[in-house]
């Protein structure tokens, strides 16, 4: 069984959702990426990803079309999930939605550089989101701890930094901020 996606394993994966969802008549669908899978599929070169979390609408008649993909590839079961849904924000700042494919049917998008990157910060998870945060504050442009608590307190309004997050970010800003080579090109789901 495969642990981790590639960039290809995720257009594959998506490509292969919508095709069988169109054979079964399953129309207005809405998939809206967040986490790693945004990122590699979007904005930079990283590591694999383990699953694509999004906002999935409508869900419950994708899951069937998710798992029987998954067992003809060797993928986990939930490699297409909603449960990050939860973490995206919704009380601040709006998150403006980059659309990667639309048609009468389908609508497939990420989530843009300032929300993912408030979204890591909440998560903070060492070592697991470090490299990510690094790329993402020079992508956001976020010179300073100062700048990136302003970020993340205009998508969570009331919520401030965890401790744990202000002592990842001094560790990455005394290591200094890494270069991000270009985007990947546009993915196809075609």
């Amino acid at each position: 069984m495969a642990n981790s996606l590639d960039r290809d394993d995720l257009i594959a994966g998506l490509t292969e959702v919508l095709r069988r969802a169109r054979l079964a008549g399953i129309v207005d669908i809405s998939i809206r990426i967040v986490g790693g899978a945004a990122l590699r599929l979007s904005y930079f070169d990283r590591a694999m990803t383990a699953d694509i979390d999004a906002r999935i609408e409508p869900l419950d008649p994708l899951l069937p079309l998710v798992r029987e993909i998954a067992a003809e590839r060797g993928w986990p079961d939930d490699w297409l999930n909603d449960r990050a849904s939860q973490f995206i924000p919704h009380l601040g700042r709006t998150v403006e939605w980059e659309s990667l494919h639309y048609d009468e049917s389908v609508s497939i998008s990420v989530a843009p550089i300032d929300a993912l990157l408030a979204m890591k910060l909440a998560a903070a998870r060492p070592g697991r989101d470090t490299d990510d945060i690094a790329k993402l504050l020079r992508l956001n442009d976020i010179a300073d701890i100062d700048a990136a608590e302003g970020l993340f307190e205009a998508f969570y309004p009331g919520d401030a930094l965890p401790d744990r997050t202000l002592r990842l970010l001094a560790r990455i800003y005394e290591r200094g901020l890494p270069s991000v080579d270009a985007a990947p090109p546009r993915p196809s789901f075609e």
